[in-house]
Parts: structure tokens; sequence; C-alpha cells
């Protein structure tokens, strides 16, 4: 879509005989509103799991709806590590949106990445230590359906921008510990 950035092509892919996973059978590229070009190679593997399964529910599965294309190279660039996790998690957002994920579901697909989604680099090193990160993995296992929908609500009453969801999340009773 445009002023979200493009695809080079649709992934071709085979499903692997575990039923969850795909193999990329040829390379495609997104390339971002900025024009930084982001790489799904030939043979990766993908599964969706960067997005937080507690998200399913309300947004269906990793690997199918308008998302799938952004899914797979959030989950490329999860794995590879060479970008900054907040980086990558900007790029899925706008390649949901390129791929005609509406303003609200991208955006609440974005605060379940962000918030709960895949971290690396020195501050999740420092994280780690302090058991920060332990504690993101319980309180998105611990998410209930009303917590999903209490983010969803928040989302859609408001829409705020990223930079909100970023710095001000809403705290659901599990990530508060009650």
């Amino acid at each position: 879509m445009k002023g979200w950035g493009s695809y080079s092509a649709e992934p071709k892919t085979e499903w692997l005989e575990d039923g969850r996973k795909m193999k990329l059978l040829e390379q495609i590229t997104y390339t971002d509103p900025a024009a930084k070009v982001w790489i799904a190679p030939a043979g990766w593997i993908v599964d969706g799991a960067s997005i937080p399964r507690a998200f399913w529910s309300v947004i269906g599965g990793p690997l199918e709806g308008q998302y799938r294309n952004a899914s797979v190279f959030h989950d490329v660039a999860c794995d590879q590590k060479s970008q900054p996790w907040k980086a990558v998690h900007r790029m899925f957002y706008n390649a949901m949106r390129c791929s005609g994920v509406n303003e609200i579901k991208a955006k609440i697909m974005y605060y379940a990445v962000y918030n709960f989604g895949p971290r690396w680099g020195l501050g999740y090193a420092v994280m780690r230590m302090f058991g920060a990160i332990a504690q993101q993995k319980l309180a998105a296992e611990r998410l209930s359906t009303s917590d999903i929908a209490q983010i969803s609500e928040w989302i859609e009453r408001t829409n705020p921008d990223l930079g909100t969801i970023e710095s001000n999340p809403v705290k659901p009773m599990a990530a508060r510990g009650n």
C-alpha cells in the first residue's frame, strides 16, 4: 500500500511436515517507508512465533490473514537479530499496514510484539540479569481474554500513536501481578 513500503513479491512457501512451519522457496524483500530493504532469504523457516500466542484469539493465527507477509519478515528479522529489536517491531507495523491491515488491528499487534515479543541487544542482557525478561515472558503467558480485550479496547478508544504504545502501555491485570 502506498506510503507503507512495498514487497518485491508474494512469498512462495512450502509447508513442513509439522504443519506449523513454512520454508521460503525464494528470496523476497520488503522495502519500508524509509527505503530500508528487509530480506527474507530462500530456505528460511518461519512459524509466526514472534507474535505472542495470547493474542492469536483476537487477531488470528500468525500465518493467516492480511498480516502473513509481515509476519514472515518479522520472524526472519527476529531470528537474525541483525537490527535492533525496536526497529524490527516497527518494521512489522509498517509491513502490516503495507499488507492492508487496518490501523487499529495493526496497533494491537504492534502492542503485542513490542511489549511481549522477542528482544535482544545490550538492554536485553541487562534486563535478563535482573529477571525482567523472565517477568515479561510470564506476563505474556498469564494474559487473560479480558486483558487482551482491555488492551484492544484502549487502542480502539484512544487510537494512540506508536510512541504512546511504546512509552505508556496499558498494564493488564496479569502484567501487574494481580
